[in-house]
């Protein structure tokens, strides 16, 4: 799959990380890389994968970016 879509993902700066296959659903998880999440929408589009695919963006964050921001956060109460 990374050899037809090389070039896309050059071209939008998206490195894939992990893909593994969920069974027996038939569904990708892909972990990606990317400059942003528009990056990764436009890839999908420009590759042309978005025509038999259904594609959920979720975007993640590293335990430790979290405890970071959490820790500037003022009490709400």
């Amino acid at each position: 799959m990374e050899k037809d879509l090389g070039p896309f993902l050059e071209k939008y700066q998206v490195k894939p990380e992990v893909i593994h296959h969920l069974d027996p659903g038939h569904k990708i998880l892909w972990v990606l890389e990317a400059p942003n999440a528009e990056a990764v929408r436009d890839m999908i589009y420009a590759s042309g994968l978005s025509q038999w695919n259904d594609f959920e963006f979720y975007m993640a964050s590293t335990m430790g970016q979290i405890l970071s921001w959490t820790e500037k956060l003022q009490p709400v109460w």
